[in-house]
C-alpha cells in the first residue's frame, strides 16, 4: 500500500505512539460503567438508570460488579481479549464544577494554585524530545493545541487531514515554492510559515488519501468517527508521529440523558471498534487513553438528565494495557459515601494512572517535573511493563 510502513520499526522497542483522546463536558461515568450491584445507584437514578444485566436492554456484566452500557457492546470483544480496561472513582481532586477551571486542572496535572502554563503531556515531551525532525511528531485532530500539550516543542493543530495543504494544482504552479522563498529567515513569523510548508509537503509525500481502513473496519461517519480514522491513516503511514491528541465533545448531558448518552456512547463504542479492528498487529504498540474533566451527580436532575459531579471513568485500550477488568476502589453511593454529598467520590486519581502510562508504555519520564506536588501511587496496575 502506498504510504504504508511497518510501524512496529519505525520507533524504539520501549515506546507506544499514544493516542489521548478527552471528552468534553464532562461524560456520566455511572451510565457509562454501571454499578448495578451497588441499590444506592438504582435509588438515585430511578429514571435514568440502566437496567441491569439480565434484563431486557440491560447493561453488559463484566466482572460480576460493572457493566457497560448497552451502547458500549462493541468494546466488549476488545476488554475479553484483554487490550481494554476501564478505571471508575477516577479524577483529579478539586471543589470546582467548572468546565473550564476542571479542564484546566485535568490537562495541566496540577490542582494546586498557581498551576503551571504548560501541560503534564508538554512537559514529558520537553523532557524526552527525539527531535525526529518532523512537523507530524506531535499531533493535535482538533484545530487547536490542547492545553495538555503546551510546552511541547512544535505540535501540530490540524482539524481535519484531507483539508490540509494544497491541491496538486497550485503546488505544479510553484506557488509553495515562492511562499518558502517569501517566508526567509529575516521576516516576522518565518519559522511558524516554514514549519506549516514543511508539515504540508510531509503530508504530501505520505499520501494518506490511499491508505484505506483495513481488515473489514467500518468508522461511522461523525466528527470523532472521521477523527480516528484520519488517526489510523497517520498510524499507517510512514510519519514518525508518536502522540496523537483528539477531542470529542458533546458530552455535557444535563437533559435526557438517557437518549443522548445512548447516542454519544454509540459514536464512541462505533469509533473505538473500527480503529482497533483496522490497527489489527499495530495495537500492539499503540496506547489509546480516553478521560474527561469529571463526571456527574449520583442523582438525577429533574430534567432526566445529571449535573457537574466529581468522580469519573476513564479507558486505556492497546496491546500494552492489562486488560479485561475493571479498576476501582469503589466509594459506594449511600449519601454517607458521596463526596460533597453528593458525587461519586475519587478513589484513584487520574495522575496515578497518567504516571504510570508514561513509565511502562512512553519510556519513562520524571514524574516529579511531570507532575509537580503529586505525592500519590504511580501504579494502579493498569498497564504492562
Amino acid at each position: 500500500m502506498s504510504g504504508y510502513i511497518d510501524y512496529a520499526n519505525r520507533l524504539p522497542t520501549d515506546k507506544d505512539l499514544l493516542v489521548c483522546l478527552f471528552q468534553r463536558g464532562a461524560a456520566d461515568g455511572l451510565n457509562s460503567l454501571v454499578p448495578y450491584t451497588d441499590p444506592d445507584y438504582y435509588a438515585q437514578r430511578a429514571n435514568i438508570a440502566v437496567a441491569a444485566p439480565g434484563t431486557q436492554g440491560g447493561a453488559i456484566d463484566l466482572d460480576g460488579r460493572f457493566a457497560l452500557h448497552p451502547a458500549l457492546a462493541p468494546l466488549k470483544t476488545i476488554y475479553d481479549s484483554g487490550q481494554l480496561a476501564l478505571v471508575h472513582a477516577t479524577g483529579i481532586p478539586h471543589n470546582s464544577r467548572s468546565h473550564f477551571v476542571a479542564q484546566d486542572i485535568v490537562e495541566r496535572g496540577v490542582s494546586a494554585k498557581p498551576l503551571p502554563s504548560n501541560g503534564w503531556l508538554g512537559r514529558h515531551l520537553s523532557l524526552n524530545s527525539t527531535n525526529n525532525g518532523s512537523a507530524f511528531r506531535i499531533v493535535s485532530i482538533s484545530g487547536n493545541v490542547p492545553v495538555s500539550l503546551h510546552g511541547a516543542s512544535e505540535p501540530l493543530a490540524i482539524s481535519n487531514l484531507t483539508e490540509f495543504g494544497f491541491s496538486q494544482e497550485i503546488i505544479d504552479s510553484g506557488y509553495t515554492d515562492v511562499l518558502g522563498n517569501l517566508f526567509h529567515d529575516q521576516i516576522p513569523l518565518a519559522a511558524p510559515a516554514q514549519a506549516a510548508l514543511s508539515a504540508v509537503t510531509e503530508l504530501q509525500a505520505a499520501e494518506l488519501q490511499s491508505i484505506l481502513p483495513e481488515h473489514g473496519a467500518l468508522y461511522p461517519a461523525t466528527d470523532l468517527g472521521k477523527k480516528m480514522q484520519q488517526t489510523a491513516q497517520l498510524v499507517k503511514s510512514n510519519l514518525p508521529v508518536e502522540v496523537i491528541c483528539i477531542d470529542a465533545g458533546g458530552w455535557d448531558h444535563h437533559e435526557n440523558l438517557p437518549g443522548n448518552l445512548q447516542q454519544s456512547l454509540t459514536d464512541l463504542a462505533d469509533s473505538l471498534s473500527a480503529f482497533q479492528t483496522d490497527m489489527a498487529d499495530l495495537m500492539q504498540r499503540v496506547t489509546l487513553f480516553v478521560m474527561t474533566e469529571f463526571g456527574r451527580r449520583v442523582a438525577e436532575n429533574a430534567s432526566v438528565g445529571t449535573d457537574h459531579g466529581t468522580g469519573g471513568v476513564a479507558y486505556a485500550m492497546g496491546g500494552g494495557v492489562n486488560g479485561g477488568q475493571v479498576i476501582t476502589d469503589w466509594p459506594g453511593l449511600s449519601t454517607a459515601d458521596l463526596h460533597l454529598g453528593e458525587d461519586l467520590a475519587i478513589t484513584t486519581d487520574l495522575r496515578t494512572l497518567l504516571a504510570e502510562l508514561l513509565n511502562k508504555r512512553l519510556g519513562g519520564t520524571d514524574l516529579s517535573q511531570v507532575f509537580p506536588g503529586f505525592t500519590g501511587p504511580t501504579t494502579a496496575n493498569l498497564f504492562l511493563d
